[in-house]
């Protein structure tokens, strides 16, 4: 029988992996996607944030989480699991407009990450671009393909009707919700993976905070009933909240966390998890898979970097 061994929570965002200078330049990709609002936030909450907008402020809490990223590192290092299963989202990787599942689980033999050129890619991910993806070859990632069929087959018995996936459309590469975790958090040994995917973001069909525990759930029986003798880490990649930063929300959900408080996390208020700020997602599926672990480390990093309150409630976790 597999076990899961270890739990991870963790930001994928380009924040986490951008040095205190940069963080002015991902503003110009906020008042892109906050449009006429980005304006209409400022005139409300600059004059309450001024102090987090600091350059001496911005470096340590770059610092705070590259010391976190290395946390990570090195308990997965150190537990050494058999494999991954990395629960997170596409964001127009994989999937586009074609098809784009509720739940999804890739079963193949590997996914690839293609080659990104820095130069088709906004200004402000230039420098981090190297924590997301390659940009000169294809890389590989190998997957627990048995593993993956395994547990679409207990999802179906489990009432879950989650999407398979087994071949890769030669333009399309993995996304940074699972190259992130590769590169930066298990850097020691290529670790066969099982890709997990939660539409986070687009509409209409964004499962329920509810749906997701429980999907978290099911994957853990599913895991456990395989009968393999393997040692397993689950891992949130994403989150917490952003574009927009709400550390209310954001508190709610380490509460709930630390807690193991399920029905408190089944029930966070879904219209409160649009947008980016729907990788909370990924760490609700996680919490359901992890419920025989504990909480054991948690590090939280309001990282505000503009005056409209944009930025990324950046958050790394272990369940052990």
């Amino acid at each position: 029988m597999a076990n899961i061994v270890l739990g991870i929570g963790s930001s994928h965002s380009p924040q986490v992996s951008s040095p205190a200078d940069v963080w002015p330049m991902h503003v110009e990709r906020d008042k892109i996607y906050l449009g006429d609002t980005f304006q209409q936030r400022e005139r409300e909450i600059a004059a309450t944030i001024q102090e987090q907008l600091k350059p001496e402020v911005w470096q340590k809490k770059y610092e705070a989480c590259q010391v976190a990223v290395e946390h990570l590192n090195q308990v997965i290092q150190d537990v050494d699991p058999d494999i991954i299963v990395v629960v997170g989202d596409d964001q127009e990787e994989l999937f586009w407009d074609d098809v784009k599942p509720t739940f999804g689980v890739f079963w193949g033999s590997e996914l690839k990450d293609l080659p990104h050129p820095p130069e088709k890619e906004h200004p402000s991910l230039r420098p981090v671009l190297w924590a997301w993806h390659t940009t000169d070859k294809t890389d590989h990632y190998p997957v627990q393909s048995d593993l993956a069929h395994h547990i679409l087959e207990c999802m179906m018995t489990e009432g879950f009707d989650v999407a398979q996936s087994k071949s890769q459309l030669a333009e399309r590469s993995l996304g940074h919700a699972y190259t992130f975790v590769r590169r930066r958090l298990v850097t020691h040994r290529v670790i066969p993976m099982v890709p997990v995917f939660v539409n986070c973001f687009y509409p209409p069909n964004q499962p329920t905070p509810a749906r997701c525990y429980e999907l978290g759930r099911a994957l853990r029986r599913a895991i456990e009933s395989w009968g393999e003798d393997k040692r397993v880490a689950v891992i949130g990649s994403g989150g917490l909240s952003h574009f927009t930063l709400d550390e209310k929300l954001d508190e709610l959900v380490i509460e709930g966390l630390k807690n193991k408080n399920a029905e408190f996390l089944k029930t966070l208020p879904r219209e409160r998890l649009q947008g980016a700020s729907g990788e909370i997602l990924n760490w609700v599926v996680a919490a359901g898979a992890l419920e025989h672990l504990d909480v054991n480390y948690l590090e939280y990093v309001s990282g505000y970097r503009s005056p409209a309150g944009t930025g990324v409630g950046m958050t790394f976790a272990v369940w052990q």
